[in-house]
């Protein structure tokens, strides 16, 4: 069976792979689709699709037409829907990741990276709960940020919890009460 193509979307695909649990899916959904203070919101288009059921990040990559005109993929897996703050698989389509170094590399030998093994991602990634997906999506969409700017920012385990502007979690749903008390 060959793997199902990602559609073209005008906006950043967020594809779910794990079908288990529908109240989580709904729950990462409303996290996304947070609008800020300041009437931001992420421009993400929901693919939700149970073709891509349990299909991997590299998988959805290599089945995706339209990877050239989006700087990210957000994959909600079984790790976003199974863990309690729903970790987004944020992804870099470009896979010449090297490109901007590649100047500075010249004295290195032409042998492949150490890095670069067979349990290696063949794409950089990094995870980071919902609220933060606007930021991260309207940044990169227009090259305001680089991916390091959100991938250098993540926690030791590899999420990245922080908005820039509006904190985490606690201190968004903080300020909302507040706001909401004033009015």
């Amino acid at each position: 069976m060959s793997t199902p193509r990602l559609p073209t979307t005008p906006d950043v695909p967020v594809v779910r792979t794990d079908f288990s649990d529908q109240e989580a899916w709904e729950r990462v959904k409303a996290g996304i689709s947070w609008q800020t203070p300041d009437e931001f919101e992420a421009n993400v288009t929901y693919v939700d699709d149970p073709a891509f059921a349990g299909l991997t990040a590299a998988e959805l990559l290599e089945s995706w037409p339209d990877r050239a005109s989006h700087s990210l993929l957000l994959v909600v897996d079984e790790t976003t829907i199974r863990s309690a703050e729903h970790p987004i698989l944020v992804v870099d389509p470009d896979d010449d990741e090297d490109d901007e170094d590649d100047e500075d590399d010249e004295d290195e030998d032409d042998d492949e990276d150490e890095d670069d093994g067979p349990d290696r991602p063949a794409f950089r990634s990094f995870r980071a709960v919902p609220h933060t997906i606007q930021e991260i999506e309207n940044n990169l969409s227009i090259a305001n940020m680089d991916w390091e700017d959100f991938a250098d920012g993540v926690d030791d385990d590899g999420v990245r919890r922080e908005h820039m502007l509006y904190g985490r979690l606690e201190e968004v749903i903080a300020n909302m009460a507040v706001d909401q008390a004033t009015e």
